[in-house]
């Protein structure tokens, strides 16, 4: 019996010595972080670095003898027993060659060559769409430039009333222009494609944001509804209009009232909506972002060298565009034997933006998107074929609202008095926003009688990050900014 107990007490402690998890970085030889680099255990396990060049492994589950493999475009790839991946830091060394020193003996492709060679292989090195597991991260950054707000009219309020509004607001506006906002929202999510559309189910989600001080537009909007709502008559209807258009015939003010108070939920419609753009964005259909690559007349193109990447070729092509109908300037990876697209970093061009709305004058309103970048890595399985690994995607856009808003109390056998608040308010505004989508796990997750669709889905806020939350998942490491986060 003593010996038994004695086996299964070692057995234990050697399970034991890897649940646990290991946190570290990546950097190269000059000790730059390097981000979003790949870190696998086995087929069905792998993380990636974050842009910080950080990353967690969970270990549970494996055993000492399982091998950590680091791999990066345009770097030598290492490998360590599980045992003896302890350090803190890890080097990788570049590996970079000339074109002369690859294409001794084969035939030097032109760039036309190549771009033909990657649109002819697509079919095949792309598999049509299957259901994703993803983790996404998004931070956004809110700059209010312009805020102004006052009550123009008004009447069956006391003029108190409407002196403590527009005191209020000339506060607030004081407290946000020239001040900036930032939180995070983590979503795991899973995706299901349905011939062309998508449907979502959202397994968990956190935000991590300082409520008191967020400029959202969202926030933003919503503040100064709420500050006119409580003003209001809860217990009746409010026609709402703005101009000449009327937005809302029976608005009931102790609805809204009470929807704010249990606000903390998301759309899952929305979640869905921006996954599934932000990945046709960038995937190698038509229609896409990736003009430069299906549309190559408006690009100029120059082959600057050959990265490897697990030991396989890929030529680094630099493009920049030649019309101003063509938006990008960037790099792309191209496996040299099989033709995939392996990387892509792409962003605006110089005096480039993307959508553009200028009603500024005719209804109050103009929207530019004056900022994009976007770095997209494809992962070959063990099928010889090429899935989504990681999309990170920044947009940089300008909004200015310029608005008034009526509301009219509707006539009841109550309120036989007339009633109503026209506001007018003005916000100027620069907002950044990157999401960054790691592909988990694709194919089927848990078939699609049990994948459960609902409206909304519940966001745990937070206020500060907490890793125990995601302990079961693989997900990305946060960047300091997010560690150092505080919400008070």
């Amino acid at each position: 019996m003593k010996k038994i107990t004695l086996i299964l007490t070692f057995l234990l402690i050697g399970n034991t010595v890897f649940c646990q998890t290991i946190t570290g970085k990546i950097v190269d030889i000059d000790n730059n972080p390097i981000p979003y680099v790949t870190l696998q255990i086995g087929p069905n396990y792998g993380v990636i670095t974050n842009e910080e060049g950080v990353f967690t492994l969970e270990t549970d589950n494996f055993s000492d003898s399982d091998n950590v493999s680091i791999s990066c475009l345009g770097y030598k790839s290492l490998e360590f027993q599980l045992s003896t991946f302890t350090k803190p830091t890890y080097v990788l060394e570049d590996s970079i060659s000339e074109l002369s020193e690859v294409f001794i003996t084969n035939k030097l492709l032109s760039i036309e060559e190549i771009l033909e060679n990657v649109r002819a292989n697509i079919s095949k090195n792309y598999p049509v769409n299957d259901n994703q597991r993803i983790f996404m991260r998004e931070s956004s950054n809110f700059n209010i430039k312009d805020f102004d707000f006052e009550v123009s009219k008004s009447s069956n309020f006391n003029r108190a009333t409407i002196k403590d509004i527009n005191k209020n607001f000339e506060t607030m506006s004081q407290l946000m222009v020239n001040n900036n906002s930032k939180f995070y929202e983590d979503t795991l999510l899973d995706l299901l494609h349905i011939a062309d559309s998508t449907q979502s189910q959202i397994i968990k989600a956190t935000k991590l944001v300082n409520i008191e001080k967020d400029l959202s537009t969202d926030a933003v909007n919503g503040k100064l509804i709420k500050s006119v709502l409580n003003v209001l008559d809860s217990s009746a209807t409010y026609k709402l209009k703005t101009s000449i258009f009327t937005i809302e015939d029976s608005l009931k003010v102790g609805k809204i009232i009470k929807e704010d108070s249990d606000s903390k939920k998301g759309k899952t419609t929305v979640i869905n909506n921006k996954v599934s753009r932000i990945i046709r964005n960038n995937s190698l259909v038509e229609n896409s972002n990736l003009d430069f690559i299906f549309e190559d007349k408006g690009y100029e193109y120059s082959i600057d060298g050959i990265s490897y990447l697990n030991d396989e070729a890929t030529y680094s092509i630099s493009f920049n565009p030649t019309k101003r109908s063509a938006k990008y300037t960037g790099k792309m990876y191209v496996n040299t034997s099989d033709f995939a697209v392996v990387k892509l970093e792409y962003e605006f061009a110089e005096n480039r933006t993307g959508s553009k709305m200028n009603l500024k004058f005719l209804a109050g309103f103009k929207f530019e998107e004056n900022a994009y970048r976007s770095t997209v890595i494809f992962k070959k399985n063990e099928n010889a074929v090429y899935d989504l690994y990681f999309i990170s995607q920044e947009n940089g856009n300008y909004v200015y609202i310029n608005r008034s808003l009526k509301f009219i109390r509707n006539n009841t056998a109550e309120h036989t008095d007339k009633q109503q608040l026209k506001l007018k308010f003005m916000i100027e505004q620069d907002y950044i926003a990157k999401s960054e989508l790691f592909f988990i796990n694709k194919g089927s997750l848990q078939g699609d009688s049990a994948f459960k669709i609902t409206n909304e889905y519940p966001i745990s806020y937070i206020s500060k990050y907490d890793s125990s939350i995601w302990k079961d998942y693989s997900v990305l490491s946060p960047v300091q900014e997010i560690i150092n986060y505080q919400t008070n």
